[in-house]
């Protein structure tokens, strides 16, 4: 690998414009990269029943001396994983929204994405995401 940070950047914007096809009604979903300071925000942007202000952060990832940082991730996907999957090595990957004191845990243990069986159906009520719609569905669920 040539430049590991421009693969970064690659693999980061991939990951996230996969939430740009979440808008709702009331919401729309804001992709916010930027490459010279090597920080990638997912925001969503609107207004719930026209009232009530909505500007939330989904995720933030940053580039910090070659490491990938999560910021934040208010999704259920563990888009760290996504990231390792595409061939950035785990220990290159940060978990910043966790205090310092657990990250060595955390990053020893990295989430799954939940596999949905064919033959179960989630528990009406669950926010269990496998994907960002199911994600979007709970956040949405969450603001009502």
């Amino acid at each position: 690998m040539e430049n590991p940070i421009a693969f970064y950047q690659t693999c980061i914007k991939q990951i996230l414009s996969e939430y740009e096809s979440l808008n709702t009604q009331d919401t729309e979903i804001h992709l916010c990269f930027d490459d010279e300071r090597m920080s990638y925000l997912v925001m969503r942007v609107g207004w719930f029943q026209e009232y009530k202000r909505i500007h939330r952060c989904v995720i933030h990832v940053e580039i910090v001396q070659g490491t990938v940082v999560i910021q934040a991730n208010n999704t259920e996907d563990p888009i760290d994983t996504d990231l390792i999957e595409m061939g950035i090595p785990q220990e290159k990957i940060c978990l910043g929204f966790i205090p310092a004191d657990f990250r060595a845990y955390a990053e020893q243990h990295p989430r799954r994405r939940p596999e949905l069986n064919a033959s179960k159906t989630p528990v009406e009520g669950s926010t269990m995401a496998s994907s960002p719609q199911r994600t979007t569905d709970a956040m949405i669920a969450t603001m009502s």
